[in-house]
């Protein structure tokens, strides 16, 4: 089990620096439309397109570590989709828009970032221990 947790708690450190990162080199983005006027712009969708996704494989790492069910306390998040997010842009890159980045970036990942700060602060006061093998 430690081994699993100690992974899990990288994981989990991992994705709130990637959203962190997220947050400030999109901090300009004001509209969909700001990521298609410029070459920087294009530049920080690409990103943030590339960032969603390791996020998304992140998440994917810590349910076959630990099951589906170390995601039930936290049903603000919308796992299913959120797995399914990271088949989409892996496999379907050409059809991601920007107004699915933008509000990706703009809308989701605050409340995911809170959600893994909470989860790691729950995994290491032990509350989701019974879910690590």
């Amino acid at each position: 089990m430690f081994e699993n947790k100690k992974r899990i708690k990288t994981y989990l450190e991992t994705i709130i620096k990637e959203t962190e990162l997220v947050a400030e080199m999109s901090k300009d983005i004001n509209t969909p439309n700001d990521f298609l006027t410029s070459l920087n712009g294009m530049t920080i969708f690409r990103a943030c397109g590339m960032s969603i996704q390791f996020i998304t494989e992140t998440l994917v790492k810590i349910r076959n570590l630990a099951g589906m069910d170390f995601f039930n306390s936290y049903k603000v998040i919308p796992w299913n989709e959120l797995f399914g997010m990271r088949n989409f842009i892996s496999h379907e890159y050409s059809d991601v828009n920007e107004n699915f980045i933008f509000s990706t970036v703009k809308k989701d990942m605050p409340t995911l970032m809170t959600i893994t700060q909470t989860m790691l602060d729950d995994l290491n006061s032990g509350k989701l221990d019974e879910y690590i093998q």
